[in-house]
Parts: C-alpha cells; structure tokens; sequence
C-alpha cells in the first residue's frame, strides 16, 4: 500500500465478540506513522440525506491513546499445510528417496514465480526438495548441497485434470512420471516418464515439509514466510525412503479429521501436520466417483484439500494496544476509532455480549453470520464469475468509501459471495481481518443505502429513542449458548438481513417462540441459508451454496456437505425448515431500484383485535412511501406462501405495491424456464406484513424487506413505518412473555 494514493488507517479487534470485562487487542495498518485512538458505543452512523443524527459515544472510562507505531501490516493470505517434524527424516546412506501424491491444478498460470505443489527446499542451503507448477509445465527442484537442480517436464498440464506424479531420487538418477487420469469413460491423455542424471545426490536438508506454498520467492531467493501458493488440490501423498526394505516415512489420509485443521500421518510415525488459513477441505478427490455424495458417510473419494491463494483464515497482524470493556458497559455495538493527524480514520468494529447486570426484557439479534458472509465481499468485481447480475445491471456508486478503501486492499481475504482467483467458491469467511463492510457509516456500493450494521444501527437509534431497556446479542450468542441466550427476554428483535443461520439459532427462535416469546422479523432474505459456526473456532464462517437460491457463487455435487459440522449446506428451504413455518414469510425476490410502499388492509386496521398495528396511521395512505432505497419494501423481500408452510391463522395485514423490471424472482420458486419473473409480471414479487399469535402465547411480526430500516429512520424517524414499529414494539413490551405451549 502506496502513501502516494493518501492517507489509510485500518484495523480489527480481536476476539470481535467480547464480554464486559474482557480485554480487546486491536490491530492496526496504517501509512502514517502517529494516530489516536478513543473507544466509542455505535449508535447511528449513517450520514445522508434525510437520516437521523449521527449518535457515538465516548466510552470515557476508558482513556484516549496517542500512538507513533503506525504502520503497513500485511495480510498474510495463502493457505497450506506445514509439518515441522519433516526435519527429523534422515536417510541412510544408499537410500533412495520415493514422493507419490496425486493433484487437480485449478489455475495453471500465476502472476509469481510458480505455484508449490508439495516442498521442504531450502534454497539459503541448496538442500531439499520442490514439486511445482511454472507455465503449465511441472518443475522439479533436486537440493544437492552444492546447487538446486532444476528438471522440467514437457507435459502441458491441463486445468482441473486429476494427475499422479511420482518422482524417484536413487543416487544421481532422477526419474518422474505423470499420469493423467481418465473421467469416466472417456481416454486421458498421454502422460509422461523421463529420467534425468543428477550432479550430485539429493540432500534431503532440516526444513519443514510443506504443501501448497514453500519458503522461497525463486530459485535463488528464500523466503520469510510462506509463498509460491499453489491454486489446486492435493490427495494422498507419501513419502518413501526405498532400499531393499522400504520404509514409509510419512503417509498422509487428508479424508481423516476433516472437521479440524490439522492433517493426519498414517505411517505410523506421527508426521502429523497444520494447515494454515483454512485451506477447504470436504471437496472431491481423485477417486470420487458419485457414489456418496457425504463425505461423512463416504469410505472413499474425499481425500483431497483445496489449497488457494487467496485464502485468509487469521491476517495475523501485530498488537499496536490492548484495550479493557469496563465492567459496567452496555451490551451493543463497539468501536475503537482510529485517526491520523489529517483526520482519516476507520472505526474498528466489536460487539458487546450483555451484562450479567442486565434486567433487559428486549434484544435485538444483531446478525453477525450475515456480517461474516458479506465481508469484504467483491460482487463489483467484473472479472470474476461471483459478479453480482440483475436485470437493470449494476454499477459501482460514485465515491464509495467501501469499495475504494477495499479496492486498496486486495489482501483482506473473501466473502462467502466471492470465487477465489483460480474460480473455486469461497467456503469460509473469518473475523480476523479487517472487515471494511462493518462500518457504522457504510453504504452498499450498488445500492447507495445502508445495508446489513449500518442500517442496523437504525433500529439501534430507535430503541434509544424509545426509552425501553434492551440488550445486544448476536448470531453467534444463539448458534453457541442456544436457548441460554434468549432466556431473559421476552421480545427478540431481528436485523435488517438476518440471511445466514445455522440449526442452533434457527432452534432458538423456534423454542423462543414456542415458549411464549415475541419475535419481530424487521428485515427480508432472513432465514435463508445454512451456515456454521464452531465454539473452538467462532471467527470463521462457513458458507456452502448449492444450485438453488438468489447467489454468487454454487458448490458442485459432492462437495455441499459442510466441512466444520458435517451438515448439509445450501437453503434452508431445501432442508425443509423454510422460514415461513415460523416468520410466516420467506425470501422471495431481489431488486436493485428503488422500493415501493405497502398498501394495508383497511379489513384489519379496523379491526379491534389489530387496530393497535396502525394506532397515528392513517391506513388508506401508502405505508413506507420513503426511505434511503426508495419505499419501504425494497432490496430483498419475503412474502407469504402457504405452500412453504406460513401458519394457518397468519393475517396478511398489507402487501407491497408492484415492483418495476429492476425486481426479479429468486430461482427456487420457477422450476421451467424463467418466464414471467420479474416484477411487472409476476405476483410473487412482493413483500407481505403478515402477523400471527404463536402456541406458546406470543405472536410472531414480520415486514419481509430489507429496506424496513431505511424507511422507518427516514426524515430523522417521522414516518408510519416508524409508528408501526413503535406500536408493535410497546405492545410486546406491554403483553411480556406467553404462558408457553402446554406439554403434551
């Protein structure tokens, strides 16, 4: 990073969940040298036209910091796999030295020197080893103790075929072979055997083994830390010192221990390993046939891990300082604010879990799975397949902060809607990074709007506002704690985009509701896809998209089952809990125009058993006429369907008016050709107010947009949206907690 493109300070906090009392290290990037720093609550952030105030408090008991140790910290992205204890392999004296794995190139040619397949070179010594992918061609790398040989193969080797490649080191005969596997029924093609004499015999040299980057820029060069990354997968390999009595030294199963990140050494000789950066594992090996498409049920075919360069589990950058939550803080959004001298600063985004002095009998979810998903997503990215398409086309808004700031930072690691630079989906998001789209201020570089904190943080100017008491919990309190989160309160608040859950939060708003709880849906596209979490490793996000849904990128067959827990990935609708059986909506279309107003049911604004909704509406006008993305229903949208399992005795209590072209209907809902899907046509394309009372005694709201939010803070909070929230949110307040349903 250039000071020549100006002033940049970044940073992340670590962990990004935290309790009061805990302490946060907060990591810094920065081209200038001195900057200060002052931790802040998030209120409201968003600074456009017609919003309300921007709201940030000084967390004075925590004092301001003055700093002179600013500097450019890089994000070490690139995953592979390490095994120190390759150091202690040693061979006799007249021991030949056998490699045998098998490897699926996904990118042939690379904008550095090569790309490491497997290698414990050492160029500093010229001892050691190198299998590698250089113009297409494999290179073989001999350390002889006096020079490092290089043989290259003639072999173009084609992308995605599987290949099994054997090299033998006996004295100073070299020899390889390359075989090319065959798919199906069809012939491979030719592969290749050569021999080669070497100068000298290999020295195998005291460096770790690696796979899928090495310790050397070239051939001449060694490296600090991990390069060369390989874009491709590894299966099965083994290392053998040969003689008359072979002895295996290594053996890796990469099919063993998928959820973990460690590799396991068959051999018996305890060679185990560590990938680095999450390379993905649960894909297709060499071997995979169809036959299981469960890795967790297969006995065979799973085998391989994907290795990437673009992979970032941890940026692992240095400590500039330690701050410590007080004691007595408030549960919600977080931020250290970091500014240099010329006033450029980022607010360097953390949660709060509650106080365990908390009476709070409201919490608003804050939906930390969907801020994982999207961060530093890159769907304005042309030149990649995850390219975000609508029917109007998209464009990049002019001086947008996010995609400026990110644009100079192509290190900080993908989105669950990004394909990595050799195409492959991206299967895991992570916390430890700097995330540019959990901002306070941030506005989508298409949608010219707040979207996903940002425009969550109006629902936290609201509940200030409101003078009622209520806690912040998150996505990952729900999916971790379960039912233990939420038995406090007797309303829970979604987010704006609560779009990613896994089984356990998806239970707790079920068992919430079921034992008698208020829950208000305040968003749209909720609901929608699986993801996980594990408590070992609650900064990464993982994310596996099938061939159905309203998305970037798609798992292929076989590879959809999540690696972390095992569970299959894709829609929640796929998986038979669509959310409508418990909001009474599901998500249903996207557009990128503006939104359009509800018109309500004038049936049940008169009603007396739910006139309370509209009390200061008057309800034969448009509900939600403006909004930072036009009307209130806009973005993504939910709507009822009883066929998707919407409760017998929801009401829908409005529906929003017809969408424009810019709207179409997600791909689930049309099994024949896309016909008829856009908004000026199709009736599903809409997004419906519907309310229900539950079996444990509390009732279920849900507004089934996105653009909720924008709405209800318009003109500084002076709309009916707004009143309606309000209305629905006090007589929640006022009701307290069902009985829960009767045990049967």
């Amino acid at each position: 990073m250039s000071s020549d493109q100006g002033t940049q300070i970044i940073g992340y906090a670590q962990p990004w969940i935290v309790s009061p009392g805990d302490p946060v290290d907060i990591k810094v990037s920065s081209t200038e040298k001195e900057y200060d720093h002052r931790l802040v609550r998030l209120v409201q952030g968003f600074s456009g036209a017609h919003a309300p105030p921007v709201v940030i408090e000084d967390i004075t008991e925590v004092p301001v910091g003055h700093h002179e140790d600013g500097s450019y910290q890089d994000a070490c992205a690139g995953s592979y796999a390490l095994i120190p204890s390759w150091a202690e392999v040693a061979p006799a004296a007249g021991e030949g030295f056998e490699v045998e794995f098998h490897a699926q190139p996904y990118l042939l040619d690379v904008g550095y020197y090569c790309q490491t397949l497997v290698s414990c070179l050492d160029v500093s010594s010229r001892t050691g080893f190198a299998v590698v992918l250089k113009n297409s061609k494999l290179e073989f790398f001999i350390g002889t103790g006096k020079e490092i040989q290089v043989i290259q193969s003639q072999l173009l080797v084609n992308r995605w075929r599987w290949l099994k490649i054997t090299l033998n080191i006996v004295n100073n005969t070299f020899t390889s072979s390359i075989h090319q596997l065959n798919r199906l029924a069809e012939s491979a093609p030719n592969g290749e055997k050569m021999s080669t004499a070497l100068s000298a015999p290999l020295v195998l040299g005291s460096n770790s083994l690696m796979f899928g980057a090495s310790m050397f820029k070239d051939i001449d060069q060694q490296s600090s830390k991990a390069s060369c990354y390989y874009n491709g997968r590894i299966d099965s390999p083994s290392f053998t010192l040969t003689s008359s009595s072979p002895r295996t030294v290594a053996k890796y199963d990469f099919s063993k221990e998928i959820s973990s990140d460690g590799i396991v050494d068959v051999s018996g000789n305890g060679r185990h390993g560590v990938l680095i950066n999450a390379p993905t594992r649960a894909v297709k090996g060499y071997n995979w046939d169809g036959t299981q498409p469960d890795w967790t049920k297969a006995s065979y075919g799973y085998g391989a891990i994907h290795f990437h360069e673009d992979d970032l589990e941890d940026a692992k950058w240095s400590t500039n300082f330690t701050i410590t939550i007080p004691s007595t803080a408030r549960s919600g959004a977080y931020a250290v604010e970091v500014k240099c001298a010329d006033g450029t600063s980022d607010m360097i985004t953390f949660f709060v879990r509650p106080n365990k002095n908390s009476t709070a009998k409201v919490a608003l979810v804050l939906t930390t799975f969907t801020y994982l998903a999207y961060a530093n997503e890159r769907m304005y990215d042309e030149t990649k397949s995850s390219a975000m398409t609508t029917p109007d086309g998209v464009t990049i808004g002019p001086g947008n902060t996010y995609y400026e700031t990110l644009s100079r930072r192509p290190d900080l690691g993908l989105s669950a809607y990004d394909v990595h630079t050799d195409g492959s989906p991206n299967a895991f998001s992570s916390a430890l990074r700097p995330i540019l789209n959990l901002r306070p201020g941030y506005v989508h570089w298409a949608l010219d709007r707040p979207r996903e904190f940002s425009a969550d943080l109006l629902m936290v100017s609201y509940l200030e506002r409101s003078g009622i008491p209520y806690d912040v919990i998150t996505d990952h309190c729900l999916s971790i704690r379960g039912n233990e989160a939420t038995k406090q309160y007797e309303t829970l608040i979604t987010g704006c985009h609560p779009e990613y859950h896994s089984i356990t939060s998806l239970d707790a708003f079920s068992s919430f509701a079921k034992s008698g709880g208020n829950l208000m849906y305040l968003g749209g596209n909720g609901f929608y896809w699986v993801a996980d979490v594990v408590s070992d490793r609650p900064h990464r996000l993982e994310v596996r998209k099938g061939d159905q849904g309203c998305r970037s990128v798609t798992f292929p067959a076989g590879e959809r089952m999540h690696s972390l827990t095992g569970t299959l990935g894709g829609l929640w609708r796929s998986r038979g809990r669509a959310p409508n059986y418990l909001w009474g909506i599901g998500p249903c279309a996207f557009g990128t125009g503006p939104g359009k107003p509800y018109d309500i049911d004038l049936k049940y604004a008169q009603d007396p058993k739910y006139n309370w909704i509209f009390k200061g509406i008057d309800a034969t006008q448009p509900l939600g006429e403006h909004g930072f993305g036009g009307g209130a229903s806009g973005d993504e949208i939910d709507r009822l369907d009883y066929a998707l399992g919407t409760p017998s005795n929801a009401v829908l209590l409005g529906r929003s008016q017809q969408h424009d072209d810019s709207f179409g209907l997600f791909n689930e809902d049309s099994m024949f050709p896309m016909v008829d899907t856009l908004g000026s046509t199709c009736d599903m394309v809409r997004s419906d107010l519907v309310y229900y009372e539950t079996s444990g005694g509390g009732a279920v709201f849900s507004v089934g947009s996105i653009n909720w939010f924008c709405s209800m803070a318009w003109d500084n909070f002076n709309s009916n949206v707004f009143t309606m929230t309000d209305n629905v949110v006090r007589e929640f307040v006022k009701r307290g907690k069902g009985p829960g349903e009767e045990k049967k």
